[in-house]
């Protein structure tokens, strides 16, 4: 999501939120909403800036797509994008209505995600 991926780049960066709003010439509450209310900026130029501050491709703050999305569909195209995506599905239907905490579902995930990566490269070495 937009909110995280500017949350743990600013925080990456070892910035404030006052910091990325003066860089950014928006106010703190404008920073505050995008990280906690998921708001988005309304002009493709704060898109712009954001991705040259923080070093990144402006698309990616554009799309929802996460990391391992991305990753699945530059390694293995639109069949790794959509068993990236199927992935994603499942797994939310199983952490729903879930007592697991925060670190516990990141840790499955990051878990799962590895698994795939070797299944896949393993398939690809038996091709």
């Amino acid at each position: 999501m937009f909110s995280e991926k500017v949350r743990r780049l600013r925080e990456e960066l070892g910035w404030t939120q006052q910091k990325l709003a003066d860089e950014l010439g928006c106010s703190l509450r404008t920073i505050s909403s995008y990280e906690r209310e998921n708001k988005r900026p309304r002009h493709r130029r704060t898109y712009s800036k954001l991705a040259e501050i923080f070093g990144v491709d402006v698309n990616y703050l554009l799309t929802d797509e996460d990391e391992f999305v991305l990753r699945a569909t530059q390694e293995f195209g639109a069949e790794g994008r959509q068993e990236a995506n199927a992935l994603i599905r499942s797994v939310i239907g199983l952490f729903a209505g879930g007592t697991m905490s925060l670190e516990d579902k990141k840790a499955a995930l990051d878990a799962i995600e590895e698994a795939y990566y070797m299944a896949k490269s393993e398939i690809g070495k038996e091709k």
